[in-house]
């Protein structure tokens, strides 16, 4: 191929920092054919002297199945280079499948998209978030010494963070740390004993559970929390409660705006249901299902109330390899395609390492450590809270 044939494909838009690639009705069906797309790639960003984040068009793209891998390694070289962090819109579904497989393999994120508005939406988000562009973003939960006590019991003692909008925040620490503590005072289940907790910069210190649930905050449980009789389906439903103003009169003759009302809600939960792939089991009782499969369903349920901020608590307890592997999967899309900022309290030190962009650690209701996974896993109170000392 003649060298400058993709040169129109390639676009630098400088208010957004960001390198459009048109890869839309393209075939790449050998290494050349990759290869001369990502020199040309190559050659655009060398003039340029700096980084990028990188904006895709796969509409009507197509991959050679045998090629996947050369493709995966030209564009992990490119963004190895230059870029910034990548979106992706246009996908087909077999493509975004492909996608999702490969990102999971090197837990990165898929970031994939239907639409190009949607796709700059989270370029816009990825721009702000500190774990890519190492600037502080805005403050969307902030803990401010916070004391939770039972008794004689002190399950949180003076804990103070801060949780910015976009990322993966993570609290890990052994047995009885107080984990869970933290997400039962920030969901509203438990009420301080003494400290501030404020939400978008207003305080919901003294707010009941609903009232926090109405502003934005979902979560799941370490115990499966399903109606087990109800089908999955009526159970994602449940999780729209909060989204319905309707009437009660024409509710119950279910008339006129009522229908309007539930089928619009319905659609927005089957657009979660193919999100998470149970599409399988949208008819099915919840309470037959395997437990890993109850799991992402109550996931679901929490998605539709489409939270700004979800607190997953053990998401992946009890489950096998595989099954923790698809939910680390579905909470790095979450993040990225939803844009839902998510506090995470995991066990799996290797899934909270690789998807989190900030680490909490707790130990017996205090906070020891804070900081990056690299940081947190280095500091000796975090290596003695979870070892002990020898002797």
């Amino acid at each position: 191929m003649p060298e400058g044939r993709f040169q129109d494909r390639i676009k630098i838009i400088e208010d957004l920092e960001a390198l459009e690639l048109d890869l839309s009705h393209l075939t790449f069906a050998s290494k050349e054919d990759i290869d001369d797309f990502y020199d040309e790639v190559d050659r655009r960003l060398a003039t340029t002297g700096r980084s990028w984040y990188f904006l895709l068009d796969y509409t009507d793209c197509t991959i050679a199945a045998e090629m996947w891998d050369h493709f995966g390694a030209r564009r992990k070289q490119s963004d190895g280079t230059y870029g910034l962090g990548t979106v992706r819109y246009g996908v087909s579904a077999p493509t975004r499948q492909m996608i999702r497989v490969r990102a999971m393999e090197e837990r990165s994120r898929a970031n994939v998209f239907e639409t190009r508005a949607d796709a700059l939406a989270a370029l816009a988000e990825l721009r702000k978030r500190r774990n890519v562009t190492g600037v502080a973003t805005e403050t969307l939960l902030g803990m401010q010494d916070v004391s939770v006590t039972f008794g004689g019991i002190q399950a949180l003692r003076n804990v103070s963070f801060d949780v910015h909008t976009g990322e993966i925040f993570s609290i890990i620490g052994p047995n009885g740390a107080g984990k869970t503590s933290a997400v039962n005072v920030i969901s509203g289940f438990y009420r301080p004993a003494r400290g501030r907790i404020l939400f978008q910069g207003k305080d919901r210190t003294n707010l009941k559970a609903f009232e926090v649930a109405e502003l934005g905050i979902a979560r799941t449980f370490q115990n499966v929390a399903l109606f087990k009789g109800m089908s999955v389906l009526d159970n994602i439903m449940t999780g729209r409660l909060l989204k319905m103003k309707g009437n009660f009169l024409l509710d119950a003759l279910y008339w006129g705006p009522s229908v309007k009302e539930e089928v619009r809600h319905r659609a927005f939960v089957e657009r979660i249901i193919d999100f998470l792939e149970i599409e399988a089991i949208r008819k099915a009782p919840a309470g037959r299902l395997p437990y890993g499969l109850q799991k992402r369903v109550e996931l679901a349920r929490a998605l539709a109330a489409e939270p700004k901020l979800l607190l997953l608590d053990e998401p992946m307890a009890g489950m096998n390899v595989e099954e923790k592997e698809d939910i680390a999967r579905f909470i790095l899309d979450i993040n990225d395609e939803w844009g839902t900022t998510i506090i995470l309290i995991e066990h799996d030190m290797g899934v909270v390492m690789d998807i989190s962009g900030h680490v909490l650690v707790l130990d017996h209701g205090e906070k020891i450590a804070e900081g990056s996974p690299a940081d947190v896993r280095s500091d000796p109170a975090v290596i003695q809270a979870y070892l002990g000392t020898e002797g």
